[in-house]
């Protein structure tokens, strides 16, 4: 019985997980389709890039950035404290090109998250009609900008998020990647973002296009300081106070190296630790390895029909994955074993609760924060 149960349970799963999958790939729009008429005159853009420890990464990032073709143009890098040649580069670039400007930050006030305080202070500095917030370390191809402001101008949007391309090397980290993107499309209803009606938003640190404008209406940057999950937190606050939203998929325009490795990804989710009580994680991530692996017990039962339904869960799986890596630009090797990428990310989810627990709170770019603070400064789900 036990058998039967979990494997029809991993059948409805993923059949209910392609059903909304395929929403989302027919409901945004894709950047390398869209053909908006361009506006009678182009809005001055601000791209605020906050930056940490990027030298690795930085240089080929900027060259892109400033290669850009959009006419009105201005470029803010934040060098949040970083400890390794971030702010040397981003000098380098500044030297050679007036349109860019560098702010160092040398110290973090108290009850801010590095990041969203680094955002702060390139808003401050930012004088365009439009703010693109953007990870330092993102791609943008020639021309993109001008597609996606001239969408947004005739579209009357106040914040545009863009999904990028993700890059990544490493046969387990891509699997880890594909299967934890589908679920992040599905849980935040991107197929509902652009209506009016529902309460569904979204937000992407690599892409995050905000209309001053809209800005001023919300609380500010201020109201996000301790927001561990900033970007979405973003998209939430501007569309509770009443800006017009819409998600793109970025591919071929917008793209990135998501993580070096699977051991960096690791490290990266450590920061999430804090945000929800131990027993909760513990438990979503083990009933999310049952519906997403379930059907391996219909495999193996030796029971025709339950074989039967098992082959055919994972065979719809598949599909839905490679349709999705497709439409979104990820690698499709990985479309087969895509349901095995959920035990590193159940893994690393887990083991940053771990340290959580032990630390009292959870390390990010460099600072301690105890849990409390961390919990206190949410803004998701209330």
């Amino acid at each position: 019985m036990f058998l039967l149960l979990l494997t029809v349970a991993s059948a409805l799963y993923s059949l209910t997980l392609a059903v909304l999958l395929l929403r989302v790939m027919r409901a945004l729009p894709r950047l390398q389709r869209m053909n908006a008429p361009p506006p009678a005159r182009w809005p001055r853009v601000s791209l605020v890039m906050p930056a940490r420890n990027e030298e690795h990464t930085l240089e080929s990032a900027m060259r892109s950035k400033l290669g850009n073709t959009y006419p009105e143009l201005e470029l803010v890098l934040v060098d949040d404290r970083s400890t390794d040649a971030t702010g040397a580069v981003a000098d380098t670039f500044a030297r050679a090109e007036p349109r860019l400007q560098v702010v160092h930050v040398e110290h973090l006030p108290e009850g801010w998250l590095g990041k969203v305080h680094a955002m702060q202070r390139g808003l401050e500095r930012a004088s365009g009609e439009w703010v693109l917030f953007s990870d330092a370390d993102v791609h943008l191809v020639p021309g993109a900008l001008e597609k996606i402001i001239a969408h947004a101008e005739h579209e009357g949007l106040g914040h545009v998020c863009v999904l990028p391309e993700i890059t990544c090397s490493g046969f387990v980290l891509q699997m880890t990647l594909v299967s934890m993107f589908r679920l992040l499309c599905v849980s935040t209803r991107m197929w509902a973002v652009s209506d009016p009606r529902s309460s569904a938003s979204m937000g992407a640190g690599a892409f995050n296009l905000v209309r001053r404008s809209a800005l001023e209406r919300t609380p500010g940057l201020e109201w996000l300081k301790m927001e561990i999950v900033d970007d979405v937190a973003l998209g939430m606050m501007l569309k509770r106070s009443g800006a017009k939203s819409a998600v793109l998929s970025g591919r071929g325009g917008v793209s990135l190296e998501f993580y070096p490795s699977l051991g960096a990804f690791t490290r990266a989710i450590e920061k999430s630790g804090a945000s929800f009580p131990f027993p909760a994680l513990l438990l979503g991530n083990v009933l999310l390895v049952m519906f997403e692996c379930g059907f391996l017990a219909g495999v193996v039962s030796g029971r025709p029909a339950l074989v039967l339904l098992g082959v055919g869960t994972w065979a719809l799986g598949s599909v839905m994955t490679w349709a999705f890596s497709v439409w979104s630009g990820f690698p499709r090797a990985p479309a087969p074993l895509a349901f095995l990428g959920v035990l590193p990310a159940a893994w690393a989810a887990i083991r940053s609760a771990v340290l959580a627990l032990v630390r009292g709170g959870v390390v990010w770019r460099g600072t301690f924060y105890p849990t409390s603070v961390v919990r206190a400064g949410q803004r998701m789900g209330r």
